[in-house]
């Protein structure tokens, strides 16, 4: 294999103090970025922050949730959380190096390492609580101790992140078969292998008595044409949130690859084998996003493409090894700028930034046992409607009254209100949602259905502004309602 000839791994210090370079890399960067804007975006973000009790949520696996939980009992500031998720990032990083030993040699495991820790979209993600760093972190490890024959340290690696994303089964069967394949293909080696890789999603499904907890749904069987739409839009995610040198260095190795199949050995026919999966399971997502959920499925299902394509741009590296430096250099700039650029986009938009200065404002402006109402556009309706009704077909009428009584759990309040908690140190006892007992303060979002009545009550003592949206803080008498 010329310049990818693999050899033993070496277990040097030299290859730890690499490993560990990654890590400091992708966790500074992180850092950074959490501190100099210190506002949480997402939506997924904000109930894992709001309800970090409640391991379950709708559809959603749990791992990343107990790990908020046990950071909770530390703290509850938000941050603290934003700062685990850093360190995730971080290690996946390492395991993305150790990855590229196994597949490539040594010689191209930090280059490739860094472009992955610097990343724009894994490292802006990696900022706030999402699910996907925790699953890729723990999908890399599962390949590295698989292609070490560390068949325990593999499985346990596989569970966590088989824990975090549905994404992350399709990694299962591809290593049981390759153990099967490579190590025994008796009986009992197709038995070691489907247990050894595959018992975590079998025991998640007979506790739940299927892919999720009663009143949700994973998947769906039916198929529109319109679906392949997915793939493009994911393409489209893949190639805005990568580096250019680093989509550059991608064609040049599938350039390789269709020149030099010899390039193309078992551990890289894992790889392609669990990208595969993955690809063929996207048009049969049961939870498509808005504005058509049938063409489109949440931008973060590009993690795995960016992967796959962080590898390819591995192969490219070795096609100009002068330049490597200089090509990695650019893309660390171009990754550490993107991800900025990206949570500044997302952070300011004017319903986030409001959010967060009215949760600051309130903060400063309560006194001790006093309440604020924040008064913001509630939940749609109509989608929770159509969301019910999605259940109620997939699963039976027994899922949709548990679904629905899950929403009234989770209350109507609206994603506003939702951020506007997260933000704050006061509480949900002493930030209130409609409808609501009398507080002493009331924040008004100006698209909140009832504003106008609501403005008319009260004394404004401030009128926050971003954009076209306002929030306006009222102070009143508990008799004036």
């Amino acid at each position: 294999m010329d310049d990818l000839q693999r050899k033993t791994p070496s277990r040097a210090p030299t290859s730890h103090l690499e490993a560990a370079t990654v890590f400091a890399v992708g966790f500074a960067l992180a850092a950074g970025i959490i501190f100099i804007n210190p506002i949480i975006f997402g939506g997924d973000t904000l109930n894992r922050l709001v309800y970090r009790n409640k391991l379950v949520m709708g559809h959603q696996l749990p791992m990343l949730q107990v790990l908020i939980l046990a950071v909770t009992k530390i703290s509850a500031n938000p941050t603290l959380v934003r700062y685990l998720d850093a360190v995730i990032g971080a290690i996946a990083g390492v395991g993305f190096y150790w990855v590229v030993v196994d597949l490539f040699g040594k010689k191209w495991a930090l280059p490739a390492a860094l472009l992955f820790a610097t990343n724009p979209f894994f490292l802006a993600l990696s900022t706030v609580p999402y699910q996907e760093s925790l699953m890729l972190a723990g999908l890399v490890f599962a390949f590295h101790f698989f292609y070490r024959e560390r068949w325990l340290a593999s499985s346990l690696a596989l569970a966590i992140a088989c824990l975090t994303r549905y994404e992350a089964w399709a990694a299962g069967p591809v290593l049981a078969l390759a153990y099967v394949l490579r190590k025994d293909r008796s009986v009992v080696g197709w038995l070691r292998g489907a247990l050894t890789f595959g018992w975590m999603p079998a025991l998640w499904i007979l506790a739940n008595r299927g892919l999720s907890s009663s009143g949700h749904f994973v998947v769906e069987s039916s198929f529109s044409i319109w679906r392949l739409q997915r793939y493009v839009y994911l393409g489209w995610i893949t190639f805005r949130n990568t580096q250019l040198p680093v989509v550059a260095l991608a064609a040049v190795g599938v350039w390789r690859l269709y020149k030099d199949r010899s390039l193309i050995d078992w551990r890289l026919w894992v790889q392609i084998a669990f990208v595969g999966l993955f690809l063929l399971a996207i048009p049969f997502s049961a939870h498509g996003v808005l504005p058509d959920p049938e063409r489109y499925v949440t931008a973060r299902e590009a993690y795995i493409p960016i992967y796959c394509l962080l590898l390819l741009a591995t192969l490219g590296l070795a096609q100009w090894p002068r330049w490597t430096s200089a090509i990695v250099g650019l893309s660390i700039v171009l990754g550490a700028a993107g991800a900025y650029w990206y949570v500044w986009q997302e952070t300011h938009r004017p319903d986030v930034q409001l959010a967060y200065r009215l949760a600051k404002y309130l903060d400063s402006s309560l006194q001790s046992g006093q309440r604020a109402l924040v008064l913001v556009q509630p939940v749609n309706q109509e989608v929770a409607e159509s969301y019910l009704e999605k259940v109620r077909k997939t699963s039976g009428e027994d899922a949709e009254r548990r679904a629905r009584i899950e929403m009234q759990e989770f209350g109507t309040a609206g994603t506003d209100y939702e951020r506007v908690l997260a933000h704050s140190r006061l509480g949900r006892d002493r930030l209130l949602s409609a409808p609501s007992a009398c507080a002493e303060w009331v924040g008004v979002w100006s698209d909140y259905p009832d504003a106008v009545r609501e403005l008319a009550l009260g004394q404004q003592v401030q009128v926050l502004r971003s954009g076209s949206m306002s929030v306006t803080i009222l102070q009143r008498r508990c008799g004036e309602r």
